[in-house]
């Protein structure tokens, strides 16, 4: 059956695989090849620097979708292929993992065999029982043997065990996403096998990535591991790489997008460069499908509707779960475009306030501006706003502001 969009949409998927943009703009995937990853220049610069220094380690960290992964196995990659000769060991952490499951590879490398083993181990049982005969009384003896088989793995649980292995080791583990280790224990201990290696002066280095607000969430605070492990806080990504990214990805890709659909994309990304990658690749898709490679604002247009379907559903939820208690959806929509608009993460009432005069002429009274904000800090759930200190706001969610931008920005009913 032939339908209006050509077999459930595979004729344009076809003509969006074989343009390759998904391999040029990859929202939902870590970057991993030196020729897709632009900006980041002097991030990358001190990576690779400390990395080659004797004794030092790495720990970036940063908010979610600031491009810790990308940043990290990049430059990895390209310290083993351009300075280094040694093995690349990645192990993205989930909830299930601990000290003993992250370091199978590179201990199996070093021929360390982890594999399951079997024991069987023998019971004997003895036993007597009385025979009364008419003439005789006698004892009777029974022995019966029980076998059973134990299967076992042997768990590297010894931080100076793993390093006393890995430290003739020359390479880069990349440990991803280190803030879903459940204990903190096994954050502990990948500080202290940090240390060790360090005195060993090993060539093997780590580099351990997560989502925190400071170093000392992912090392649960071990204080002697700071000589040798370098704390390199991810900010948000600046307006200048953002269309970097935007414009040598499109360039790679022979597509022309207007300077204000270019500007309205970094804007709406404010620093994530996960919200580049999504929206660019939508426009792009978008101008494939058209046969046109000219991006306009009409293109952006459609393109932002889809970005938004195509988006976190933890964001979507939480957007939907707020505006479904309200009996004024759309001044509350506005009110939270409005508050993404604003210059720092925390903002007060007085700062709205001025914010939606400048920017769209809209005058509210401090009193019911106040009240209408603190209403969307209140609720069972998970509030899409919450109060830091007396007075002022901020977003639960720090990519909020850019979810918010590009949904309301393709929603005609707010503008």
């Amino acid at each position: 059956m032939k339908l209006a969009n050509g077999s459930f949409g595979l004729d344009n998927e076809a003509l969006i695989i074989k343009s390759g943009i998904r391999n040029v703009f990859t929202p939902h995937i870590p970057i991993d090849e030196i020729s897709h990853f632009f900006g980041r220049e002097d991030e990358a610069t001190r990576l690779v620097s400390v990395i080659n220094s004797p004794g030092q380690h790495i720990l970036l960290y940063g908010d979610r979708g600031v491009g810790k992964t990308s940043l990290a196995k990049t430059t990895c990659k390209l310290i083993l292929h351009k300075l280094q000769r040694g093995h690349f060991f990645e192990k993205r952490c989930d909830s299930g993992d601990s000290f003993s499951s992250i370091f199978v590879e590179a201990l199996e490398k070093c021929g360390i065999d982890l594999s399951f083993r079997e024991a069987t181990q023998t019971h004997n049982q003895g036993g007597g029982a009385v025979l009364n005969a008419v003439f005789a009384k006698a004892d009777l003896s029974s022995k019966r043997e029980t076998k059973t088989t134990i299967v076992t793995t042997f768990k590297p649980d010894s931080p100076s065990w793993v390093a006393n292995h890995l430290k003739s080791l020359s390479g880069i583990m990349l440990i991803d996403e280190a803030d879903a280790l459940q204990d903190e224990s096994d954050k502990k201990k990948i500080a202290e096998l940090i240390k060790l290696l360090s005195d060993h002066k090993s060539n093997f280095k780590l580099v351990v990535v997560g989502i925190a607000a400071t170093g000392e969430e992912l090392t649960a605070g071990h204080p002697s591991v700071e000589r040798c492990l370098k704390e390199v806080s991810l900010q948000r990504m600046c307006d200048e790489d953002l269309k970097k990214i935007i414009l040598n990805g499109m360039n790679s890709l022979n597509l022309r997008p207007d300077d204000s659909v270019v500007e309205k994309i970094v804007d709406i990304s404010a620093g994530y460069p996960h919200f580049t990658h999504l929206i660019s690749l939508k426009c792009g898709e978008a101008a494939i499908v058209r046969g046109n490679k000219h991006i306009t604002k009409d293109v952006l247009k459609s393109a932002l509707n889809e970005a938004v379907k195509d988006s976190e559903g933890a964001l979507q939820r939480m957007l939907e779960s707020t505006l479904r208690v309200l009996n004024t959806p759309q001044e509350y929509k506005f009110l939270l475009l409005t508050a993404s608009y604003c210059n720092t993460p925390e903002f007060r009432s007085s700062e709205l306030r001025e914010k939606l005069k400048s920017k769209f002429g809209v005058i509210v009274d401090s009193q019911t501006l106040s009240r209408r904000l603190t209403k969307l800090t209140k609720g069972s759930e998970k509030t899409i706003l919450y109060k830091p200190a007396r007075g002022c706001f901020q977003f639960t969610d720090p990519r909020m502001p850019s979810f918010l931008k590009m949904a309301l920005n393709a929603d005609d009913d707010v503008m």
